[in-house]
């Protein structure tokens, strides 16, 4: 055992050889030519294809919550956010189901989606997000929800809280302010995990057979940030991610120039915009072909998810000007 790896790691319960084991497993997975060669295939049978995707998009974004359980930078994690929402609307785009706030986990996955593009500074995502939810009322149509998006500027419908439990005490947050709503807020910590266990990764550190990425209630720090909350009475919590709400803070405070810049991709033969490192979105690995661009220089092709060589999508890692 690394004893740097548990120094650094974010979730306790997460041991270092399961994450080096998994990691490794579904970044394979994730890159896989055999995969991407089924996804390009006619459909064996109905739903083949959206079955296969929707396995794609879980990963991605569990490696994403798995990398911020073990304690990696937060700057880096920025990136592997952008893959996750790139396959979430690649699937959305070929026709996959819509996220249906009626299901605990799909409610879930909303929440990590919009809590993770915000904290992470990658807020020009959130009117994409909402195109993933569902609006009908027969899958669910919820005010926390609603209140969320409505904050940053994207109107859903809701008046009426889906899941009492636990996210009561997370939509009384939004209501009340002062030392009543820091109660609400470590009300709400304290029956989160406990008002998870219709959430097919609950107790998931006891089954480590599956893939167990961290425990994190990422929309406790959106709430908190959007709200601007105090959390010195709560920062401490078990699943508050303190680390992306600092993180989220501390580039609201930063002068303009310092400030992390938006997402941007560009796909090959497009001119690069700003001079900095710049890695394949879509390569076999992670990011394995980091390069630096200077401003004006066409993107090349690079090696795809099908392991062959072609055109690709450019995401920035880092900017220099």
């Amino acid at each position: 055992m690394n004893e740097s790896f548990d120094k650094i790691k974010r979730d306790p319960l997460l041991p270092e050889h399961h994450y080096r084991e998994k990691l490794e497993l579904f970044e394979d997975h994730l890159v896989s030519p055999k995969v991407a060669q089924l996804l390009a295939a006619p459909e064996k049978f109905p739903g083949h294809k959206q079955q296969l995707m929707w396995g794609q998009v879980g990963d991605a974004l569990r490696l994403l919550i798995a990398r911020y359980s073990a304690g990696e930078d937060i700057t880096s994690l920025k990136p592997y956010a952008v893959r996750a929402f790139e396959w979430f609307k690649r699937y959305h785009e070929g026709d996959g189901d819509q996220l249906k706030l009626r299901e605990p986990d799909a409610y879930q996955y909303v929440m990590w989606l919009l809590s993770l593009a915000v904290l992470l500074g990658l807020k020009e995502w959130v009117p994409t997000i909402a195109t993933w939810i569902s609006i009908d009322p027969e899958d669910g149509q919820d005010v926390l929800v609603s209140r969320l998006f409505g904050r940053l500027g994207v109107s859903l419908p809701g008046e009426s809280l889906i899941h009492e439990k636990p996210y009561a005490d997370l939509l009384r947050a939004t209501e009340t302010e002062g030392e009543a709503q820091k109660k609400a807020m470590a009300d709400y910590l304290k029956r989160w995990y406990g008002g998870m266990k219709n959430c097919y990764w609950y107790d998931r550190h006891k089954r480590l057979n599956a893939f167990f990425f961290g425990y994190w209630s990422f929309e406790a720090g959106l709430v908190t940030l959007l709200w601007d909350i105090d959390d010195s009475t709560y920062r401490d919590m078990r699943f508050y991610p303190k680390g992306l709400v600092d993180f989220a803070r501390e580039q609201a405070k930063a002068p303009q120039g310092e400030v992390q810049k938006p997402h941007i991709s560009r796909k090959t033969g497009e001119r690069c915009p700003h001079t900095g490192r710049w890695g394949v979105l879509e390569s076999p690995g992670a990011f394995v072909q980091e390069r630096m661009f200077k401003e004006g220089d066409v993107f090349p092709e690079g090696i795809g998810r099908d392991g062959k060589e072609g055109p690709v999508t450019w995401i920035v890692m880092g900017r220099e000007d």
